[in-house]
Parts: structure tokens; C-alpha cells; sequence
């Protein structure tokens, strides 16, 4: 028992013994890509009764939880996510999940992970949007989470194909802004947008509480801009490159739940040495389905699309930077290398995404609706090039 305690303390994982040895020899942990790579993860998580009734009464806090893997155990944090609205779910369907490595032991790392993010995909039949527009914003610049899968059974029983995107927390601002990483990170709740009045829609997700005038700052220099000056305010307060290619993935990707077309699932990260904002992606798993246009004034929501990109609009120097950044995308789409990953990746999860026991979309989801995936990327630029330029 003293040892077990020890172990604890120093931060080691449960029955693991050396974790570069055995089991998991084969893993290169130096690189965190091992995580986001091309070989799907196979995650095990314990949950006691204890824990079950705590997560039935409160599914956002905490519970105690063995997480497991390669023969490593762990005693984490866990609790449930997803909006009520949209993707929760709770332990009598496809359940969400946040793990924490560090919640009970400061010092624990999973690898020198200290969180794993795990979403059910239940918007998502193909199962692949999320991984799909996260590899297409890296490959032009944009700082985007990376992006894995797991098989994930809890208690022993197969839950099912979980999406595994980076975290959003200090390890990858660490990976993101590596010579600039002291900074604010900020989470735009529902509701969250540079607007006045605005700012208690935002989360602090990683910084400095103390400090948080920064985004009042920021607001308040958006609100101050002219009608027409909005492309200055950017490449004033932005890193403008990275934000009008995320803006433009978006919209050709057809992201009708993100920031431009949405003002929603979004984060901004506030380097203090550059004094620049990073807008980051989150959550793209509404991509990659409809028509929507390039230049909408209203989410297909019924809601306001983001307060930058509205302002924008009204810039004719602003949208001439955003049409610019739509070519290098259809550039970069049609460059060869994005459909041989569509085509790659959707097969190799094809098999474990149609045995999925609680998938809300049945066999349609991987069958049908990958095929309509890869036709649909392929017919999409030949719609956004009529589109290119037309907005007034």
C-alpha cells in the first residue's frame, strides 16, 4: 500500500511498470503526433458505482475513473461534455468524455498528456468532418487542433468510435505558440463575440485570471473600427494570414456551425510577445454536407454570423484579403494530396465506424454517407469558383 502511494505521488501510472518497455515499446512518446496519427487508439475506462451515480446527478463534474491503455492504468478525472442542445449524451447512450491525468495527482501525465478529449461524433454519420477540416486548416498555417480516433469501452463494454482532437489547454498553446506561449487562451461560449457586452460569454481556458482586460481590450478595438476600416483593425489586433484561412476553410468546407458562418465554436489565444490574437477552430463536425454559399449575412440558424466576418464584409479590402485566402484553399484542396486523405482516412475508420453499437446513424453513416463525403469534396470547388468574387 506505501508503494501504491508512492507510485501516486510521483506521478506513475497504476500497474504500468516501464512504459518503454513491453507493451508500448513501439509508440515514439517524444513526439505528442502519436496521439493523431494514422493507427486508431484502443481506450479503456472503469467506472464504479460510486462514480456512476455521481456523473447521473452532475455530468460535469469530476468523478473518480481508471483509465486504461497498452496495459498502463490510470486514476483520473472524468466527466461528461457536449451542449444540451446539440451532441450530450448521457452513460445510457454515446457519452462524451473529458479525462483529466493531473485532476487528482498534480503530477500524472498520460505520456506528458495531462487531458484526452473524446467526442461521440453523434452529429456526424460519417464520422470523419472533424478530422477532415482539422487537416486541411494545418496544411495552410491555421494553429488547429490535431486530430486521432479511439475505440473506447467503458466497463468493459464497446461504446463505440470516438473522435480525439488536441485539447485545448496549456500543452497546446505550448505546441502552437512555442516562443510565445504566456498568454490568455479564451473559449467563446454560446452567445461569445467581440461585441460590448459580450465578454462574460467567453471562457478563460488557460492564463492568468488577474489579467483578462486583455479581451476587453480587444473588444473594445473591434467595436471602435469605421464601417469600412475592418482590414486594418485585423492586421492591427490578428495574426490576419492564419484568421482569414480558418475563415476560409469554413466557408468552403461549408461549416455552418463555425465562427464566420456562425459566430461559434471558436477559441482566441493572445500572444503577449507578438501583441497579436489567434482565432482557433473547434468542433467542425457540421462541415463538409450543405451548399451554403461563401458570402451569408445569417447563419443557417437564424442567428448572426461572427461580428468580425459581418464587419468584413463591409470592407471591400477585407474581402479581397478573404477571396485570396478562399483560392489558396481551393488551391490546397485540389492540390491532390486533401482527396487522397479523404479517400484514406474515411476507409480506414469505415469498418469500426459501421460496428459502432451506438451510432445514431446506423450502417447509413459509413456506407452511404462516406460515399456522398468524397463526392461531395469533389464536386464542392467547382461551386465556390462560380461563387469566387461575387459578393457586392
Amino acid at each position: 500500500m506505501m508503494l501504491l502511494s508512492l507510485l501516486l505521488a510521483c506521478g506513475h501510472p497504476l500497474d504500468s511498470g516501464d512504459s518503454d518497455s513491453g507493451a508500448t515499446a513501439g509508440w515514439d512518446f517524444d513526439d505528442e503526433a502519436w496521439l493523431y496519427g494514422d493507427r486508431t487508439l484502443d481506450f479503456d475506462i472503469e467506472l464504479d458505482q460510486a462514480a456512476l451515480d455521481a456523473l447521473a446527478a452532475a455530468p460535469k463534474d469530476n468523478v473518480h475513473a481508471t483509465f486504461s491503455w497498452e496495459g498502463e492504468s490510470y486514476d483520473v478525472g472524468l466527466h461528461l461534455k457536449g451542449s444540451e442542445a446539440g451532441s450530450f449524451r448521457d452513460l445510457s447512450k454515446k457519452a462524451s468524455f473529458k479525462i483529466d491525468f493531473h485532476e487528482w495527482n498534480p503530477d500524472q501525465r498520460f505520456h506528458d498528456v495531462k487531458r484526452l478529449t473524446l467526442n461521440n461524433m453523434i452529429q456526424d454519420g460519417t464520422m470523419s468532418h472533424e478530422h477532415t477540416v482539422y487537416w486541411l486548416m494545418r496544411d495552410l498555417g491555421v494553429p488547429a487542433p490535431r486530430h486521432g480516433y479511439a475505440r473506447v469501452t467503458v466497463n468493459g463494454e464497446l461504446f463505440g468510435l470516438y473522435s480525439l482532437p488536441e485539447s485545448m489547454d496549456e500543452q497546446f498553446i505550448n505546441q502552437g505558440f512555442p516562443e510565445d506561449d504566456a498568454g490568455n487562451l479564451y473559449e467563446g461560449g454560446y452567445g461569445g463575440d467581440l461585441k460590448s457586452g459580450r465578454e462574460a460569454n467567453f471562457t478563460l481556458q488557460e492564463g492568468d485570471e488577474t489579467t483578462t482586460a486583455d479581451l476587453t481590450e480587444l473588444i473594445a478595438a473591434v467595436q471602435a473600427a469605421p464601417a469600412n476600416g475592418a482590414l486594418p483593425m485585423i492586421q492591427a489586433n490578428f495574426e490576419a494570414d492564419d484568421l482569414f484561412h480558418q475563415w476560409a476553410v469554413e466557408l468552403v468546407a461549408a461549416d455552418i456551425d463555425g465562427y464566420s458562418t456562425a459566430a461559434n465554436n471558436f477559441l482566441i489565444y493572445h500572444a503577449p510577445i507578438a501583441g497579436r490574437w489567434s482565432m482557433i477552430p473547434w468542433g467542425p463536425d457540421q462541415a463538409l454536407e450543405t451548399d451554403q454559399g461563401l458570402y451569408i449575412e445569417e447563419s443557417s440558424f437564424g442567428g448572426s454570423i461572427g461580428e468580425l466576418t459581418r464587419r468584413c464584409h463591409a470592407d471591400a479590402a477585407c474581402m479581397d484579403a478573404l477571396d485570396a485566402a478562399i483560392t489558396d484553399v481551393l488551391t490546397s484542396w485540389e492540390g491532390g494530396a486533401f482527396y487522397d486523405f479523404v479517400d484514406t482516412e474515411t476507409a480506414r475508420i469505415e469498418a469500426d465506424c459501421r460496428a459502432d453499437p451506438r451510432s445514431e446513424w446506423g450502417d447509413y453513416g459509413c456506407r452511404d454517407a462516406q460515399a456522398a463525403l468524397r463526392d461531395w469534396v469533389r464536386a464542392r470547388p467547382a461551386k465556390v469558383r462560380a461563387e469566387l468574387g461575387q459578393h457586392d
